[in-house]
């Protein structure tokens, strides 16, 4: 923004000094006009070089972000995995003291007489398995 406003600044300066030597020519105002001037191709150059180094500080954020977001989607997986696997051992760890404190797995409402697990006769590590890749 101050590149573009000293640019601005100059523009009106060289154009006040070129209405200016319109109306009354002098060697002085002459000299202001080419100073001016320079002064104004040297702001166009610092500014295009500003915007250069802007266009290349941009690009290396993106390309960081985009880093940043996929390590962070891999570990937010790897959480959600952890997290369902913790569940499943729960669960199963709530079956057995159910079936301990219910002999001969007593039906109280779920499959098969056991209140926890599919109640398929497959093993639930198989289906903890497949949940598992469903949530990759």
């Amino acid at each position: 923004n101050t590149f573009l406003q000293q640019i601005k600044n100059r523009k009106a300066t060289l154009e006040k000094l070129n209405q200016k030597n319109a109306t009354s020519p002098q060697a002085t105002t002459e000299n202001q006009i080419v100073s001016t001037q320079q002064l104004l191709d040297e702001s166009n150059r610092a500014s295009k070089v500003a915007l250069a180094a802007l266009e290349k500080v941009t690009q290396r954020v993106f390309r960081e972000m985009d880093r940043f977001k996929h390590s962070v989607d891999a570990e937010m997986r790897l959480l959600y995995v952890n997290h369902a696997r913790v569940q499943v051992d729960y669960s199963r760890q709530l079956d057995v003291e159910w079936n301990k404190l219910l002999p001969n797995g007593g039906d109280v409402g779920g499959v098969n007489g056991r209140v926890g697990g599919s109640g398929s006769g497959v093993d639930d590590g198989v289906l903890s398995k497949e949940a598992e890749m469903l949530m990759i």
